[in-house]
């Protein structure tokens, strides 16, 4: 009797175990889940780059732009301190045929102009190279050393077709010449006013001369009195160099010291 009674929970168990393994085999009538959603990764907000702060240098003053020296002046005051005879040229002219021009000699000495004549007739000219002149005045302290027979001769408007020439005399006279070169008048030395003057000083004395030579004006001072102003139209010079010259005559040894040479506009 107790093997009847039990059979029929047995059979019960047994086929609720074989439902339940039924209901978890898949026969492909089950829906499949869906996999759960991937994770949603937020982008990550990049910040902006870092400007590096810019170097502010210091504002720097522009270079200094190269200053060149002014050129220098046409006009000036030559004292004779340096050796200076390079920006002059010299020639000569003799008076007498057996003149020796070798015996015309020039030099800078102890900061004068230095002529020193020892033959008779002889003109020594010294011309300053570097500038040419329009209107124009020279002056020059001139101390005569040697015989009291000799010219101290002013130049301007010097070029290829001739100058205006004022002598000064140690014995009082003086003149004014235009010096024709081309013949275009009258070739040679051409007077244009002679006359004296009591302010020359006669002897071994020092003397002051200016002349200027503005427009068609020739004017001559000696130690500081207007001697001559003629005006000259004929020859017609109207700008060239500037110079000096010294003379002998009859007699020699003729030295003149030239303390000075000074050009300014007139």
């Amino acid at each position: 009797m107790k093997r009847s009674i039990f059979k029929p929970f047995v059979f019960v168990a047994l086929l609720v175990l074989v439902v339940g393994m039924a209901c978890g085999i898949d026969f492909g009538t089950k829906t499949q889940e869906p996999p759960p959603p991937a994770p949603v990764i937020q982008p990550t907000q990049q910040s902006e780059p870092i400007q590096q702060p810019t170097q502010v240098l210091p504002t720097q003053p522009p270079p200094p732009t190269a200053t060149l020296p002014p050129p220098p002046s046409p006009f000036f005051k030559e004292e004779f301190n340096t050796d200076v005879l390079g920006d002059w040229t010299n020639f000569i002219f003799v008076g007498d045929t057996k003149s020796d021009r070798s015996k015309a000699k020039y030099a800078i000495e102890n900061g004068k102009l230095v002529f020193d004549l020892t033959d008779n007739y002889l003109y020594s000219y010294l011309i300053y190279d570097k500038q040419s002149y329009d209107d124009v005045r020279v002056e020059v302290s001139a101390a005569n050393r040697g015989k009291n027979n000799n010219n101290v001769s002013l130049i301007c408007r010097y070029s290829d077709d001739g100058w205006y020439e004022f002598n000064i005399a140690s014995n009082g006279l003086f003149n004014i010449f235009a010096y024709d070169a081309t013949g275009a008048v009258h070739k040679g030395y051409n007077a244009i006013y002679t006359s004296g003057s009591n302010a020359i000083k006669i002897g071994k004395e020092t003397n002051v001369y200016v002349v200027v030579c503005s427009g068609r004006n020739l004017s001559l001072y000696i130690n500081g009195e207007e001697s001559a102003k003629v005006t000259e139209s004929k020859y017609g010079f109207t700008d060239g160099k500037v110079g000096i010259s010294i003379s002998s005559f009859n007699v020699y040894p003729i030295i003149v010291d030239i303390d000075y040479f000074d050009i300014q506009a007139p």
